[in-house]
């Protein structure tokens, strides 16, 4: 077994990539001394690209991520029927300590962070001028501050490591509480939100590089507060309804070091942060949805709705897995004509999340005998921008594909075509491995997201202020969605004449809002989870297995008494979702994988030292 802390903390190295090279390489060059790597401005931007290069291991946002974790989000759907536990655990939302894609997260968001520590140790002895070197140091410590924010929404506690450990006894790191490490994210995006290059010198400098500027650190502030309040509302509507034991003092849910003493609290620092930069920040919304998502023109890969993206080329393969693992074989628009890849289409969005989104904003059912009874297809223009679906033609020879809810592909059981594919990233240039499709860690539109969840939990009655402002910021979203065709603005999505009986009526359908916006960009399991066990049961899982049992899902459980077939009882083994809140608790985080990481760091017990909720 690895060692992860001493492998990854003491022996991560230095990061050296010539600032004349592409920064997505896979082997940048080492060699340069220590000394020489922080003594000049360009060596200084090297080392930044190295920090920002910790972001592309495989199995993080843009590899095995997006599939093994969304997966279990009760949103995604693995293709065909699998039986290890990488994959089944993911029907108890969550991950096992012992999955390997678990342990590799784990490992390569704090090989990242080495990065990140490396250099911020080395700033200060570094020659170069002191206003260079804050804006590397803001920087530095954004990226730190969105990789602990990863690992603090995937585990809760986790060893906190802010320096360079010299000794294998400093690797001996505890678990910090989850809410001092929720501090030491905030206090480095604060920092970074002061220092960091504004948008003006980063286009000066960098321009096209895939660099945030100032503003991205506030609007990350205004995502993990939100993460925060999410957490601190269901613990205040039920004490018993978080991850963590409320009948330990040390466990309960203290945030007073940020100013933050109630989910109100939080929740006006995330209206505030993500109103400042709607209202200030650089950023705007592409004005056709449909730009965010077209790989093919230069323009499109620097709208102004870009906040902090993770950008691919050809020459990835390795770490950008998105397009081979969402993408169906040889799909049309693709440069995908000759060679098939097994592994195409592993991740898809599952039946329920289609059929949702299709039924929350006009959607039309079918006419055949087998899929009358849902909807096949649906007049929003996110839709079809989101989703393969009914047919696609493919590529190598020009014939058509038919795929769910296509009449005839409703009852199929492990076939390639029983499900949707995600389409979003669709980029003529992939050819089967990679191709130029970024990954939006951050855009523009989830700040009115954020806004309008704030604005709701701010809410006085029905009517209010607060109210009125959630629902402009979400038509806001909705007009641009209207207008993304190319001939008159579609009538969907609109909550024209739709009225909210109360606040958790409205957050939940923000809530879904953000799906049907952002679905397939990597916060599905994130945004799930955040809501706390009772939500998660009765918004996920009691509609969702209610769905797998539904007529559609084909012959199998819960349809003429086989077990054998259909698709539910094939991919899912016919096996439900918990709905249990108290099981659910265990679901929230998963599993630390203390198992591996406790063997040889002494600080953690692999037995006692685990989540108070936790799989095994």
């Amino acid at each position: 077994m690895k060692r992860y802390l001493l492998n990854i903390l003491l022996a991560a190295g230095l990061v050296f990539v010539s600032a004349s090279c592409d920064f997505l390489g896979e082997n940048p060059s080492t060699s340069m001394s220590e000394k020489v790597a922080y003594a000049t401005e360009p060596a200084l931007e090297s080392q930044i690209y190295g920090c920002l290069q910790g972001f592309y291991g495989s199995h993080m946002m843009m590899g095995y991520m997006n599939e093994l974790l969304h997966t279990a989000s009760g949103l995604m759907m693995w293709k065909g029927q699998r039986t290890q536990d990488q994959w089944v655990s993911g029907l108890k939302f969550a991950k096992y300590s012992m999955t390997d894609d678990n342990q590799q997260w784990y490992a390569q968001l704090y090989a990242a962070i080495a990065r990140c520590n490396r250099l911020l140790d080395n700033l200060p002895s570094s020659p170069v001028a002191e206003d260079f070197k804050a804006e590397i140091e803001g920087e530095a410590r954004f990226y730190r501050g969105v990789l602990y924010f990863y690992l603090v929404r995937l585990y809760g506690d986790v060893p906190l490591v802010t320096v360079c450990p010299t000794t294998v006894e400093q690797t001996n790191k505890p678990r910090e509480a989850y809410y001092k490490v929720y501090a030491q994210i905030l206090e480095d995006l604060s920092i970074a939100e002061s220092r960091m290059r504004t948008p003006e010198r980063v286009n000066a400098l960098t321009p096209g590089k895939g660099r945030p500027c100032n503003w991205a650190a506030t609007a990350m502030k205004a995502t993990v507060y939100t993460t925060i309040a999410s957490v601190l509302s269901s613990y205040e509507a039920n004490s018993d309804d978080q991850f963590f034991d409320a009948s330990k003092p040390e466990r309960l849910p203290d945030f007073s070091a940020v100013g933050i003493n109630k989910a109100a609290d939080a929740w006006e620092k995330a209206l505030e942060c993500s109103e400042n930069v709607i209202n200030n920040g650089p950023y705007s919304l592409a004005e056709d949805y449909r730009q965010l998502f077209r790989w093919d023109k230069p323009e499109d890969f620097t709208l102004p709705e870009r906040i902090f993206c993770l950008q691919s080329t050809n020459s990835v393969n390795s770490q950008n897995r998105i397009e081979l693992m969402s993408l169906p074989a040889y799909p049309e628009g693709s440069a995908n004509t000759s060679t098939k890849n097994n592994n195409a289409g592993r991740y898809r969005p599952t039946r329920f999340i289609f059929q949702k989104f299709a039924a929350d904003n006009g959607g039309v059912k079918g006419s055949s005998s087998d899929n009358s009874d849902i909807f096949v297809s649906c007049p929003d223009p996110r839709f079809n921008t989101t989703f393969f679906h009914t047919s696609y033609v493919r590529s190598d020879n020009g014939k058509k594909a038919y795929l769910y809810p296509r009449s005839g592909y409703v009852y199929e059981s492990g076939s390639t075509y029983s499900l949707p594919y995600l389409k979003k990233y669709l980029d003529p240039k992939f050819d089967v491995n990679s191709g130029n499709a970024d990954f939006y860690l951050l855009r523009f539109a989830e700040m009115y997201l954020v806004s309008a969840e704030a604005a709701a939990n701010l809410s006085s009655a029905v009517g209010d202020e607060k109210w009125k402002m959630a629902l402009d910021r979400i038509e806001t979203l909705h007009a641009r969605a209207r207008k993304s065709t190319d001939g008159a603005p579609a009538e969907w999505p609109s909550w024209s004449g739709r009225s909210f009986s109360g606040k958790d009526e409205l957050v939940t359908a923000i809530f879904w809002e953000r799906m049907y916006e952002m679905f397939g960009e990597g916060h599905e399991w994130f945004d799930t989870h955040r809501m706390g066990a009772r939500w998660l049961s009765r918004e996920i899982a009691v509609p969702l297995n209610a769905h797998l049992h539904e007529k559609e899902q084909g012959p199998g459980k819960g349809y003429n008494g086989a077990e054998s077939k259909g698709l539910y009882a094939y991919n899912y083994l016919g096996t439900d979702f918990p709905e249990d809140y108290t099981v659910l608790r265990k679901s929230l985080l998963c599993a630390f994988p203390a198992v591996t990481e406790g063997a040889y760091n002494t600080a953690i017990d692999p037995v006692a030292d685990q989540n108070d909720y936790y799989w095994q």
